[in-house]
């Protein structure tokens, strides 16, 4: 696996990350999202988090891979944390149309690889507070 963050600290993600939620205006859900992932102890961001998989980042660390890596990572994946990556991609300037092509490709993933792995890891864990709030207020 690629380490493109290594020497990257936690104050560094932080203060990327923190940025792009002020300039996407992307709300206190998203920001609670942020905040849950830099303060999980189960994952270490700076060797976990690859970027995108598979396709360029468009902004680097793009946030949402880097929430998507944490909810796949800590066993919040699925469906659900797919569709809160394509609404922050979205809403972070992806064209609906390569969005669109990015949640087919982490579905097929999720469902040919990661979903077996984590259930037989028993690494299968509730959404959090923000993500459920954001599922809730971002109906489209």
């Amino acid at each position: 696996m690629k380490k493109p963050y290594r020497f990257w600290t936690k104050i560094d993600f932080n203060k990327h990350l923190h940025a792009q939620v002020k300039h996407y205006k992307l709300g206190e859900d998203v920001l609670s999202m942020v905040n849950d992932a830099l303060d999980d102890d189960s994952w270490n961001p700076s060797e976990q988090f690859d970027g995108c998989t598979l396709v360029q980042d468009f902004i680097h660390p793009s946030l949402p891979c880097f929430l998507h890596d944490h909810h796949w990572i800590t066993g919040m994946g699925g469906w659900k944390s797919n569709i809160i990556f394509y609404r922050l991609m979205l809403a972070t300037g992806v064209k609906k149309s390569e969005a669109r092509r990015r949640l087919i490709g982490v579905t097929i993933g999720w469902y040919l690889s990661y979903k077996w792995k984590h259930d037989k890891k028993r690494n299968v864990n509730p959404l959090t507070k923000a993500m459920v709030s954001y599922l809730q207020n971002k109906q489209q």
